[in-house]
């Protein structure tokens, strides 16, 4: 079962993984450039996050409780690991990210992730993906109904937005800069989110040990 709520009584939350100082400093730099180059928005650390999603999910506020619960859970139970950055990316709705690799431990944190979840949205998806869902392929309305979200398991890519073009434009990708953006994975944030998948508002945040 899946509704859709215009009540303030669910929150749209990104699970993502926070990057360190270092690789959020070179994700603002590349965003704010990139802003003038026609982006719609730019991440600053302070009003838009740097992170690599990990889950976006619809939850009822009354379930966040449960939520920080189990991400304390399954953090405390991971060693530190790290995420290798791969190439630039820009999709065909305009957005202009970093691609990272599909390593096992990055998979198995998903899934861990998203099957511990799930049953808190209590049916929920995002309005926007109701809005939208005609838009998506068979697979993807599939997961949307299984998951709230249509990038799992299969469909999941781990990559960190810098921005999103107000127009496609090839030629970005070219210009950027080539930089390493790998690094070691220590913190999960639950964020509210926001327009473009950004993260607004932290939540909580989690530690692997």
């Amino acid at each position: 079962m899946y509704y859709m709520t215009n009540q303030p009584r669910s929150i749209s939350c990104n699970i993502a993984i926070y990057p360190p100082n270092n690789i959020s400093r070179r994700a603002i730099n590349v965003s704010r450039a990139l802003l003038k180059r026609g982006g719609l928005f730019a991440i600053d650390g302070k009003n838009y996050y740097p992170h690599i999603t990990i889950y976006m999910a619809e939850f009822p506020r009354r379930n966040i409780k449960a939520v920080e619960t189990l991400l304390k859970k399954i953090t405390a139970g991971k060693k530190p690991f790290r995420i290798e950055s791969d190439r630039y990316h820009q999709s065909r709705d305009g957005y202009v990210e970093i691609g990272f690799k599909r390593t096992k431990a990055i998979l198995l944190l998903h899934k861990n992730i998203v099957q511990s979840l799930n049953p808190l949205r209590d049916g929920l998806m995002r309005p926007k993906d109701l809005v939208r869902f005609k838009q998506f392929s068979k697979q993807k309305q599939k997961n949307l109904k299984l998951y709230g979200y249509d990038n799992v398991f299969a469909e999941f890519a781990p990559h960190m937005t810098f921005t999103k073009l107000g127009r496609t434009d090839r030629r970005v990708i070219g210009d950027l800069s080539k930089q390493n953006f790998s690094f070691l994975i220590k913190e999960i944030g639950l964020f509210k989110s926001a327009e473009h998948g950004a993260c607004r508002k932290i939540i909580a945040q989690f530690y692997l040990s």
